[in-house]
């Protein structure tokens, strides 16, 4: 039975549960599960027609044989479903593998992005072992999608089985998935912030680099630490300049160019 309250479906659950049949595990066993009973229901069904069937004894009422009859167009459905659902699960592997960069910690290769656009979103990235032939590769059938870019994809598709997997109807007001098009507007947006940011004044860009935070903390720590140290010299006045960037080197674990820059610093401070 397919569990319809997890955060994520696999494109053979979502199949399952668009065509009624999520009381199975899965297509195989729907598949198995009906073909079994195939034998039964033909029998029933001449029991049922048998004109001379004067006691009218039948091993199944008509309301079964149709159960049965359903169940077969609702199989034949899903494994349609599936197989559309598959080929859109890789694409949007494709995009979320382009957009992250996340497999481009393990491989040297950067991911295009795709040629095609789809609703879906992946919640979770089934992939190949590092050692596999592909390694690190989607694996498109184990891959699970979110309920709501699910109801997304059946609501262009198969718009009556949207709300199954979304019943408060919140992806008509989403854009869900991956598109060329709204990746070229989401740079846009980005850039219009970056533009935005440079209009700030230099000093309050300048004080929320990284760089320069981090060389406020080295200074701090320098300006601190420094007549501490100052005062077991032999000369405290008159330290001699490869001492004092030995010193930045080995106790305040700056770099050979933070240092020049600390030293200066600590010069004019201390009238060195």
């Amino acid at each position: 039975m397919v569990n319809k309250f997890k955060r994520g479906l696999t494109a053979e659950e979502a199949s399952l549960i668009a065509s009624g049949l999520e009381r199975f595990d899965s297509l195989r066993d729907a598949k198995r599960t009906l073909q079994s009973e195939e034998e039964s229901v033909m029998s029933a069904e001449a029991e049922l027609t048998n004109p001379y069937n004067d006691s009218g004894y039948a091993s199944m009422s008509w309301g079964d044989v149709e159960a049965h009859n359903t169940d077969c167009q609702n199989l034949n459905e899903a494994e349609q479903v599936y197989e559309a659902l598959l080929d859109e699960v890789l694409i949007s592997c494709q995009w979320h593998d382009h957009l992250s960069g996340e497999v481009e910690l393990y491989l040297t290769d950067i991911i295009p992005p795709p040629s095609n656009d789809t609703h879906l979103e992946v919640f979770q990235i089934s992939r190949n072992a590092p050692d596999d032939e592909y390694s690190f590769y989607p694996i498109p059938r184990r891959t699970t999608i979110t309920k709501v870019s699910l109801a997304k994809w059946f609501h262009n598709h198969i718009p009556d089985k949207a709300n199954l997997f979304d019943p408060t109807e919140s992806y008509k007001n989403l854009n869900t998935g991956y598109s060329v098009a709204n990746i070229q507007v989401n740079k846009k947006l980005n850039t219009e912030a970056k533009t935005e940011g440079l209009k700030l004044s230099f000093s309050e860009n300048i004080t929320q680099t990284d760089a320069w935070q981090n060389l406020y903390k080295l200074s701090e720590k320098a300006f601190n630490d420094f007549p501490i140290w100052q005062a077991t010299q032999a000369k405290p006045q008159n330290i001699q300049r490869d001492h004092i960037d030995r010193w930045l080197a080995e106790t305040i674990k700056a770099t050979k160019r933070e240092a020049e820059t600390v030293k200066k610093i600590l010069v004019e401070i201390y009238n060195l």
